[in-house]
């Protein structure tokens, strides 16, 4: 009898665990444990995130300031080892007193100073006449008329008329020829064959023999042009002046 009741007891409790439910029960001290472990942990993350971000701060802190470092070191290298480039001297440029003889030492090379306009003495014809300067001129050239060809002791000769520009008087003269240019005519797409003459000439300072292109400039303000084969070397233009190169007439040797 006692041994079928413990038997009883036995099923009966076999069949209540089999029909317990799948939960497990965890004291309240327990879980609060937990908790304070996981509050923890985070705070630990947040203070290893502070500090690697400070870390990293600093690095850049220290990688800036050894740039600019670097940077000044390397400035004052290059400034201590590499010279500055040095400027080619510059012309000394000297200018005229008032009323002086209106010459500029360039390179140590006194030139003749000249305005847009000249007063020039030509001895060969014995005149002073008005000419504009022109720097864009090859030759100089004179104001001529009737100009002829014609030949003595086997040489090529030159018969022109010059007319005076103040009182319109003339005179004939003749010269050796140089040379001979042509000047060729955009109208009509021919040559215009033009003497080239020597003629000593005074304008300033500079007394000398120089080439001279005759042609007619009845049409052209000024009767004498002077080109670059009379300026080269030995004259300055200032073209917001005129009439500024004293006339020595005295020097010229005809």
């Amino acid at each position: 009898m006692h041994f079928r009741h413990t038997l009883l007891t036995l099923s009966l409790a076999s069949l209540l665990a089999a029909c317990a439910p799948g939960h497990m029960y965890i004291e309240e001290g327990v879980v609060e444990r937990i908790d304070h472990k996981l509050e923890a942990q985070s705070d630990q993350i947040s203070s290893l995130s502070e500090q690697q971000e400070l870390a990293v701060s600093q690095i850049l802190s220290s990688y800036d300031a050894l740039s600019e470092s670097m940077i000044e070191r390397l400035t004052s290298t290059i400034k201590t080892h590499v010279e500055p480039p040095k400027c080619a001297p510059q012309p000394r440029l000297v200018c005229p007193p008032q009323g002086g003889s209106g010459t500029l030492v360039l390179g140590g090379l006194e030139k003749q100073l000249v305005g847009e306009t000249e007063r020039v003495y030509l001895a060969n014809i014995d005149v002073v006449l008005p000419a504009r300067i022109d720097t864009g001129a090859t030759t100089s050239s004179i104001d001529a008329r009737n100009i002829n060809f014609f030949e003595r002791d086997g040489k090529r000769w030159v018969r022109f008329d010059f007319v005076h520009p103040t009182t319109g008087d003339d005179a004939t003269f003749e010269r050796q020829v140089v040379r001979v240019v042509r000047i060729s005519q955009s109208i009509t797409d021919e040559y215009e064959r033009r003497p080239v003459i020597e003629l000593h000439f005074t304008l300033g300072n500079i007394s000398q023999t120089a080439e001279f292109t005759l042609t007619d400039r009845s049409h052209l303000d000024y009767p004498l042009l002077i080109g670059r084969n009379i300026l080269r070397d030995l004259m300055v233009v200032d073209v917001s002046k005129q009439n500024i190169a004293p006339l020595n007439i005295n020097q010229t040797t005809p």
